[in-house]
């Protein structure tokens, strides 16, 4: 069970020591993006989040306060991030950022958070990353698999 003890798993033996690891998609302790962080720790990796931008300071928030025993590795210390990055993937650059967005109060005090310009940031802050994981959540309007489906939510045959 999740923040309870550690149980040895056949098998499951990592180790990711030296490693470093991107994980998009991480905004609270109760997602997949989370739960997949803790084991790469546990592993020994070093890790660098990726955070939707209006959740950003909630998170940053929630990580200073503590999220209890989801926080825990299998040591017992506490999980920490090398990096807390604002990212939001429906802008590939900073070009198709809209205006409305730039100026939302949900995205004030916010820059680089286009993939392009995020993933130049991390780059000069860490070098490279050995790991990548998408677990960036999906939005209502997506109805197909996730291979079929554009950023708008829409199949390869509504997409011509």
């Amino acid at each position: 069970k999740i923040g309870q003890k550690s149980v040895k798993m056949p098998g499951y033996h990592l180790n990711l020591q030296g490693k470093v690891a991107f994980v998009a998609g991480i905004a609270d302790a109760n997602g997949y993006g989370w739960a997949i962080s803790r084991q790469l720790c546990n592993a020994g990796a070093s890790v660098l989040a990726g955070t939707w931008p209006p959740a950003l300071k909630i998170f940053k928030r929630g990580l200073e306060r503590g999220f209890g025993d989801k926080q825990l590795l299998a040591d017992g210390s506490a999980m920490k991030f090398q990096g807390i990055y604002p990212l939001d993937v429906n802008y590939s650059e900073p070009e198709e950022i809209p205006e409305h967005v730039k100026g939302s109060r949900r995205y004030a005090d916010v820059q680089d958070y286009d993939i392009r310009t995020c993933s130049e940031r991390v780059k000069r802050d860490v070098g490279k990353i050995d790991i990548l994981v998408h677990a960036v959540a999906n939005a209502p309007e997506v109805q197909k698999p996730l291979i079929d489906t554009s950023r708008e939510g829409k199949g390869p045959s509504q997409l011509e």
